[in-house]
C-alpha cells in the first residue's frame, strides 16, 4: 500500500514539473505536455481517437475505478455527435480525475482532484452519460485528448406529460381472390416393364372461357417384374498355393564347440606356473579429494515442472513446463537452453504463453575438513522470451523479453550425474521493471536432470 501511495505521489510530481502539466497542489496550468493523443479539432477527430486509443483509455478508466462506464462513453462518442459540445472551463474549475501519458509515451495513468489554473479558459469537448440513476459529465481537452471526469451526481428526473390518446379509425380493405372454374384432369398411368421413363404430358383441356394449358410433368409409375431365385448360398473361395520347387530344410547336427583357452603366465618371484582360464579385467576406482568427477558427456537433458504467480489486479496463476539441454562448460559453470509453455490456471487477465529461456548456472562448492566438496545449492541468471496471443496494450497479456533469476537446491545427485532439484524462479519483462510488484512473475518447481 505504501508503495502505491509513493507511486501516485510520483505521478503528481511528474505532472507538476515546469515542463509538465500540473503544479504540486494538483493545479493544472498548461496542457499538451503529457498527451494521450494528438490535438483534436472536430468530433470526428474525437471518434478517431476513441477507435485507435480505445484499449489504452479503457485501461486508464479501469485504473480510475470507472471501468463500467467505458462502453457508455465509447457508444456515446460513436453515435451521439449532436450531444457533444465544445465548452470553455474557466480557471478554478474542479475535475474529479484526468488521464495522461508521461511525455506522451507508455501506459495511460490517472491524476485525481485536478483544478484548472491556467491563464485562459480551457476548451474541451463535454458530454454526459447516465448509469444506475447517476449522471457522469466527461470532458476531453482539444489540445491533448486527455479524457477527464468533470463531475458526477444524481440524474435529473424527467417529467412526462401524459396526453389524451387520439383514437384513429383505419379503413380496412381486403382483396379476396375468387377461384375460377374447377377442372379435373384424369391422371394417366403408364407401366413400363423394361426401364422407367419420365414423360412430360401436355394436354389441352377445353374449359369455359379462355383455353388453359396444363404443362405440369407427370411422373409415370413404373412396375418391374423381377424373377427371384431361391436362397442365396455363399461358397467360400478355394485358395490353392502353387510351389515351384520344394523348400529344402537342412538340419545341422553338429553342435558348436566352445574351447577353453589356457595360457601359461610367468609370475615374477618364486618359479611357479599359473593357469588362467579367462582374462580378468578389474575396474579401478580412485577417488581424488578436492576435484569434481568429470562426466562422460558435457550435454544433459533437462525437464522443469513448476508454477508461477503474477499479482497484477486479480492474481493470475500459470502452470509451467519446459524441456531443454544443459551444457557443462566446467564443473562449476553450465549453460541451459529451455523451451516450453505457461498455461494460465486462474485469474481474469493474463494469457497462455510460449517461453524460450537461456540461463547461466553456477554450482557452489563447500569447504570441509576433507577438502572441497559439492554444495547442494546452485544459482542461475539469464534472459527469456514470453510470447502470447493476448492484447499488446495489456501489460499482463503482451509478449516481451524477460530477465530471469533462479536459486535451487539439489535433493540428490551432483553436477556430474543425474539429479533432482527444487528451484525458485522470478522473471519480469524488461519494459516493466518499474512495476515488479504488479506484473512480475514468481514461483518455483522441480528440475530433473538426466
Amino acid at each position: 500500500m505504501k508503495k502505491k501511495m509513493l507511486l501516485s505521489a510520483a505521478l503528481l510530481a511528474a505532472l507538476a514539473a515546469p515542463a509538465g502539466a500540473v503544479q504540486a497542489a494538483s493545479v493544472l496550468r498548461t496542457v499538451g505536455r503529457h498527451p494521450v493523443s494528438a490535438p483534436l479539432a472536430t468530433v470526428e477527430d474525437l471518434r478517431a481517437m476513441m477507435r485507435t486509443m480505445g484499449n489504452d483509455i479503457q485501461d486508464g478508466m479501469s485504473r480510475a475505478g470507472n471501468a463500467g462506464l467505458f462502453p457508455l462513453v465509447q457508444a456515446h462518442i460513436a453515435n451521439n455527435s449532436g450531444q457533444i459540445a465544445i465548452v470553455d472551463y474557466l480557471p478554478g474549475q474542479q475535475i474529479d480525475w484526468m488521464l495522461f501519458r508521461q511525455n506522451g509515451r507508455g501506459r495511460v495513468k490517472v491524476a485525481r482532484d485536478v483544478t484548472w489554473g491556467g491563464s485562459a479558459p480551457l476548451s474541451v469537448f463535454e458530454f454526459a452519460v447516465e448509469k444506475d440513476g447517476r449522471r457522469y459529465t466527461f470532458a476531453v481537452p482539444l489540445q491533448c485528448g486527455n479524457l477527464a471526469l468533470k463531475e458526477s451526481g444524481p440524474a435529473p428526473v424527467q417529467v412526462i406529460q401524459q396526453q389524451a390518446p387520439v383514437v384513429q379509425y383505419k379503413e380496412v380493405v381486403r382483396q379476396v381472390p375468387v377461384p375460377g372454374p374447377t377442372v379435373y384432369v384424369p391422371k394417366e398411368v403408364i407401366k413400363y416393364v423394361d426401364r422407367p421413363v419420365v414423360r412430360e404430358v401436355v394436354r389441352q383441356v377445353p374449359v369455359p372461357g379462355p383455353t388453359v394449358y396444363v404443362d405440369r410433368p407427370v411422373v409415370k409409375e413404373v412396375v418391374r417384374q423381377v424373377s427371384v431365385p431361391g436362397p442365396t448360398v455363399y461358397v467360400p473361395k478355394e485358395v490353392i498355393k502353387y510351389v515351384d520347387k520344394p523348400v529344402e530344410v537342412v538340419k545341422y547336427v553338429d553342435k558348436p564347440v566352445v574351447k577353453t583357452v589356457v595360457r601359461k603366465v610367468r609370475v615374477p618371484g618364486p618359479a611357479r606356473t599359473v593357469y588362467v582360464d579367462r582374462p580378468v579385467v578389474k575396474e579401478v576406482v580412485k577417488e581424488v579429494p578436492g576435484k569434481a568427477e568429470c562426466c562422460e558427456s558435457p550435454f544433459h537433458f533437462i525437464a522443469d515442472l513448476g508454477w508461477l504467480h503474477q499479482k497484477e489486479e486479480d492474481h493470475v496463476n500459470y502452470g509451467l513446463g519446459r524441456l531443454g539441454v544443459e551444457y557443462a562448460a566446467s564443473p562449476q559453470f553450465s549453460f541451459l537452453a529451455l523451451a516450453g509453455g505457461a498455461a494460465k490456471a486462474g485469474g481474469d487477465s493474463g494469457a497462455d504463453a510460449f517461453v524460450l529461456d537461456f540461463l547461466v548456472q553456477y554450482n557452489f562448492f563447500q569447504c570441509s575438513s576433507n577438502g572441497a566438496t559439492w554444495s547442494p545449492f546452485f544459482a542461475g541468471l539469464g534472459i527469456g522470451a514470453w510470447m502470447t496471443n493476448g492484447e499488446d496494450e495489456m501489460p499482463s497479456e503482451d509478449s516481451g523479453a524477460d530477465v530471469i533469476a533462479e536459486l535451487g537446491l539439489r535433493l540428490f545427485g551432483n553436477p556430474a550425474s543425474t539429479s533432482v532439484a527444487i528451484f525458485l524462479e522470478g522473471r519480469a519483462a524488461t519494459d516493466e521493471l518499474d512495476e515488479l510488484e504488479e506484473y512480475g512473475r514468481i514461483g518455483g518447481g522441480l528440475r530433473f536432470r538426466f
